[in-house]
C-alpha cells in the first residue's frame, strides 16, 4: 500500500534528521535508554497508519512476546505509561510512532504567530543556540503525517475516522484485519499493492 510505503519514507527522513541532530548535539543530549523520567512515561496517541505498523510489527514478533505486549495494552490506562515501555525501554522500538522518534529533540513550533522551540528539559543545558536546520519544524511534519493517514484510511475503506487517534494502548489492541482494504477500494486501487 502506498501510504504505508510513503510513511516509511517519513520515518527514514525524521530518523535522519534525528540523527544529524545527535550528532552535531549529542553531549548536549541526555537521552538514552533507562532514562528516568522517561517520555514514555506519558499518554500519548497515535493515528490509524502509526496503528497500522504496530500491529504489522506485532504480527512478526514471537507469539509469547506479542501476547504479553497486548497483556500490557490491556492493563494500560490513558494516564498511565506507555504500554510499550518495560525495564526503561520500548518493547517494539524499531516500529515506534513518530512522536516517540522526536520527542526530546529540538521541536519548532508556532502558535499565534509566535515561534518557539521546545525540548527535553534535560537536553541542550548551557547551549546559546541550536542552529535552524537542527530543528524538527512541527507543522510540515504534522501536516505530512495527517495526509498520509488520510491516503491511509481512504484506502483501507474508511473503516476508522481519519482524524480519530488512539492511545498506544488502544492501537496495539485493534485487530490487523481492519487494515486491509475493503472491496470498495481495491478496485481503485489495483495498481497500489497491499
Amino acid at each position: 500500500m502506498q501510504a504505508l510505503r510513503d510513511y516509511q519514507k517519513l520515518i527514514t527522513e525524521v530518523d535522519q534528521l534525528c540523527c544529524q541532530i545527535r550528532q552535531t548535539y549529542g553531549n548536549h543530549i541526555a537521552c538514552k535508554k533507562g532514562c528516568p523520567g522517561n517520555c514514555c512515561q506519558r499518554h500519548i496517541t497515535v493515528f490509524p497508519i502509526e496503528a497500522a505498523v504496530f500491529a504489522r510489527a506485532l504480527s512478526r514478533l514471537s507469539p509469547e512476546l506479542a501476547n504479553h505486549i497486548q497483556h500490557q495494552a490491556r492493563q494500560s490506562t490513558s494516564f498511565g505509561p506507555c504500554p510499550l515501555l518495560e525495564d526503561g525501554a520500548c518493547l517494539m522500538y524499531d516500529s515506534r510512532a513518530i512522536i516517540c522518534r522526536t520527542h526530546g529533540y529540538p521541536i519548532l513550533s508556532e502558535y499565534n504567530g509566535r515561534r518557539s522551540v521546545g525540548f527535553c528539559h534535560k537536553n541542550f543545558k548551557n547551549l546559546p543556540a541550536i542552529a535552524p536546520d537542527r530543528m524538527i519544524e512541527l507543522a510540515p511534519l504534522n501536516q505530512r503525517l495527517a495526509a498520509l493517514n488520510h491516503r491511509f484510511v481512504h484506502a483501507v475503506g474508511c473503516r476508522i475516522p481519519a482524524a480519530e487517534r488512539v492511545t498506544v494502548g488502544q492501537a496495539l489492541l485493534m485487530d490487523p484485519q481492519v487494515f486491509i482494504p475493503d472491496d470498495r477500494t481495491a478496485s481503485t486501487n489495483q495498481n497500489d499493492p497491499p
